[in-house]
């Protein structure tokens, strides 16, 4: 009996291990094949599919006139299928002496069993031709379009500059960003069991749209103008920096802007932040005297003084603890029109008592100061001024004067248009029109009334005030013989960086101008910081802008000016 059992058992144990072994088969294949079946499939497309995003043809910049600033080239991007590759030692050495590529750093990547891997994008059809005669296999192309820049360095702060995927990363092509990038492909790669590229599965999942065009305010002319000044001054006067910005002061239109030292916008990672800094919208300075007259602006549009009224303009002039001293000792009386003219801070000084501090600082956030002013640019400053309830007894004295308070560049031009133009505070804009990639306009950008600042007026008499300054004043270095110039010189020394005092011999001179005085075309302003040697701004700045303005009006087709000066006479409006 125990052996039939046994024999039983001998004969049966093996097709019960048969049978178990199915059925755990078949229990698993119902779990892969049944339970995790979109797992599985996941993995497998992954390892055998790969969607390629590539980025849209970018829109171009141009300027007022239709001049290029910015343009498109193909390029060519350099990917590689590293299951396909047969010899990984001689492709890393060969790609990386091509490339300029780390060849340890290359092997690790090409050891991979990843279906697909960037190697370098962006290249020039030159070095695709290079790559492809060295014959390596597992590798493919992908032609993109790549940001070129044809004016070089010009414009390069309001331009901006993207990234390897056609992103802005600064300027108009940040700021810009969505009109200007379109939508970018996908385009699928399908590769077999080892790897290799299956023919004729490359296939288009997304087209490419290209990105809207940008017609800019500014006129490349008189950019290259500017700059090309700029860069003399800089050199001639071995400064830290020098900016400039021309604005119309009927509009707000942006003409040019420029920072000196500047960089090349395609290839901006070669130069330090320092230089790729927009100084014009960014930076922070005292404006000293220039800005008298907005100081100025305030007594006469509250009626406060009028042009005939004098102040005794002494050699000095104590106020709480400090004493106040002018650049030369005039001891005798000045009206407001001699105090703008020869730059007097007593006279200024004095003259400011006749406000109270609520009326200062709400004449000075008027026109602009303390804040914003929206341009279409990125990083603007809001520039610094205090409430009077934290003013020290020194601190209107210094503000009257230009010291004490902090501005940007573009924040004194766009007061200054709306001194001059009878009182009316634009936005200040940089891109005039939206236009599709076959030209035609999507928006057209229009200018913007902030609010009224001043009256007509007192608008009028800031040019008398200003006319002043250049034709027998501190500014008599920007004066032309066919141009009726208005402005205002400033030397400022600048801050120290802990807050007490001013650093030592080191200064900023600056002239903000406009003309003609009698019906204002251009107004801007012109910025050099720390210059070596002679640093007041009727010997370093004033020479600029009056040289930036000789060649500019000529160009705008402004015509000489064939009357007298300007008259001003006192009405009772004043």
């Amino acid at each position: 009996m125990t052996t039939k059992v046994g024999k039983r058992i001998r004969i049966g144990l093996p097709f019960f291990i048969i049978f178990l072994s199915l059925g755990i088969i078949e229990i698993r294949l119902y779990h892969l094949q049944i339970l995790e079946h979109k797992k599985f499939v996941a993995l497998a497309r992954k390892e055998q599919v790969k969607i390629i995003k590539i980025s849209s043809e970018r829109g171009s910049i141009l300027d007022r006139n239709g001049q290029e600033l910015t343009v498109n080239v193909p390029s060519y991007s350099l990917y590689v299928r590293p299951r396909s590759i047969s010899d990984e030692g001689r492709t890393a050495r060969e790609l990386s002496s091509h490339l300029n590529l780390d060849e340890s750093r290359l092997l690790r990547q090409l050891r991979s069993d990843r279906i697909f891997l960037w190697i370098k994008r962006k290249l020039p059809l030159a070095k695709k031709e290079e790559i492809d005669s060295l014959h390596f296999d597992g590798i493919g192309w992908i032609k993109e379009s790549d940001r070129f820049y044809p004016q070089g360095n010009l414009c390069s702060h309001l331009l901006g500059f993207v990234g390897v995927d056609n992103q802005g990363l600064a300027g108009v092509e940040y700021y810009y960003d969505e009109e200007l990038k379109g939508e970018g492909g996908q385009f699928l790669l399908k590769a077999d069991a080892l790897g290799n590229e299956i023919p004729l599965t490359k296939r288009v999942l997304k087209p490419l749209i290209p990105g809207h065009n940008l017609m800019l305010t500014v006129d490349s002319i008189i950019q290259s103008i500017v700059e090309q000044e700029l860069g003399l001054a800089l050199k001639k006067h071995q400064a830290e920096s020098v900016e400039a910005l021309f604005m119309d002061p009927q509009t707000g239109e942006i003409l040019a802007l420029a920072n000196k030292p500047d960089y090349n916008p395609g290839s901006y990672n070669e130069y330090s932040a320092r230089f790729r800094r927009n100084g014009v919208i960014q930076d922070l300075y005292e404006p000293g005297s220039t800005f008298k007259v907005v100081t100025v602006s305030a007594l006469l549009d509250n009626s406060l003084m009028t042009i005939e009224d004098k102040i005794y303009c002494q050699g000095s002039l104590r106020v709480a603890n400090h004493v106040f001293e002018d650049w030369h000792a005039f001891n005798r009386e000045m009206n407001l029109a001699e105090i703008i003219q020869h730059s007097s801070d007593i006279g200024m000084i004095r003259a400011s008592q006749k406000l109270s501090r609520e009326k200062l600082f709400s004449h000075i956030t008027l026109l602009g100061f303390g804040g914003k002013m929206g341009i279409d640019l990125p990083s603007e400053g809001r520039g610094i001024v205090r409430s009077p309830s934290r003013w020290s007894l020194t601190d209107q004295p210094c503000i009257s004067i230009g010291h004490g308070i902090a501005v940007t560049p573009l924040q004194m031009v766009c007061a200054l248009c709306s001194l001059i133009n009878g009182g009316r505070l634009f936005r200040p804009y940089v891109t005039k029109c939206i236009l599709s990639h076959q030209g035609e306009v999507i928006k057209e950008i229009k200018p913007r009334l902030i609010r009224r600042t001043v009256s007509v007026e007192t608008s009028e008499k800031i040019r008398y005030f200003m006319q002043g300054v250049v034709e027998g004043g501190t500014g008599e270095r920007a004066k032309l013989n066919r141009y009726f110039v208005g402005g205002k010189t400033g030397t400022a020394q600048i801050p120290s960086l802990n807050g007490k005092g001013y650093l030592p011999d080191k200064y900023i001179a600056s002239f903000m101008g406009f003309a003609p005085v009698g019906s204002p075309r251009i107004a801007g302003i012109v910025v050099v910081k720390r210059p070596t040697g002679a640093y007041y701004a009727s010997e370093v700045a004033a020479p600029l802008f009056g040289r930036i303005m000789k060649r500019v009006l000529p160009y705008m087709n402004v015509p000489p000016d064939k009357g007298d000066l300007l008259v001003m006479k006192e009405t009772s409006s004043s």
